[in-house]
């Protein structure tokens, strides 16, 4: 697998040869988010140009005071790989993973979509990662399974424990609705969490408990409540189909107009 189609260098960015200690990860890839969302799927590429220097500047400024930005590499909306660390580099991203594995951010908030260009992209790195110069297993993970953290985001962490970004490039399945797809009342998980947090976000109640990954009566309700407001004339909230998951994610797009 040759370098990602799509892959953006260092020196492209104007930026020389990274600062950071030598390293030469195995074990794999592990995927990030930011803390806050970012709408870079409905802004111009040249705006996730933007934010990766942005993001550069405050990793090695006062505040961080790295010797360079945090991650190994960066994958857009638009489907581009972003060298950041780049290759036999130790990164600053995850605790107890900076030297043995690999790190990508998705550059996604909480409520960003994670298009199918961007998932693809992080599949195309994974391959090329692989590849005999460079050897790295085929593990993907995310931040959170180093650290108790919130990173890479109940979506993006669903789509790291359900394979996703282990697919090959172009076999979709990146999509948002496809993790929900297939749940039903009594599951518990990521992609239950991640379920209810659209819900919530769409402006339905899934209970007192809140997002807490179980799937009960009350999420069955709040499931039922999105496809009345679409206009589902469905009585059932208890399962998700492929009809629920797209008025879910209606519900939650309108709401955040």
């Amino acid at each position: 697998m040759p370098r990602p189609q799509k892959y953006v260098t260092r020196s492209d960015l104007g930026w020389g040869a990274s600062p950071a200690s030598s390293a030469d990860p195995k074990s794999g890839l592990v995927i990030h988010y930011d803390s806050g969302d970012q709408g870079l799927a409905a802004k111009p590429h040249s705006d996730c140009i933007t934010y990766w220097k942005n993001t550069r500047e405050f990793h090695t400024g006062p505040s961080r005071g790295w010797a360079d930005i945090g991650y190994s590499f960066m994958s857009c909306p638009h489907g581009y790989v972003l060298e950041g660390r780049g290759l036999y580099k130790q990164q600053a991203a995850q605790p107890g993973g900076n030297s043995t594995y690999y790190s990508c951010t998705l550059a996604t908030g909480p409520g960003d979509p994670i298009t199918d260009e961007q998932v693809d992209a992080v599949r195309e790195l994974r391959l090329w990662l692989m590849e005999p110069d460079t050897s790295i297993a085929g593990t993907v993970k995310g931040h959170r399974d180093f650290i108790s953290t919130s990173c890479p985001g109940d979506a993006a962490y669903a789509m790291v424990e359900n394979g996703t970004f282990t697919k090959s490039p172009g076999s979709g399945g990146g999509s948002l609705e496809d993790d929900m797809v297939g749940l039903r009342e009594g599951d518990s998980g990521e992609r239950v969490k991640f379920l209810q947090e659209v819900l919530v976000k769409g402006g339905h109640s899934v209970g007192g408990s809140g997002i807490d990954g179980d799937y009960g009566p009350n999420t069955s309700k709040a499931v039922l409540a999105a496809r009345k407001a679409e206009g589902s004339k469905q009585n059932f909230g208890d399962r998700i189909t492929g009809a629920a998951a797209k008025q879910i994610m209606s519900q939650f797009i309108k709401a955040h107009l």
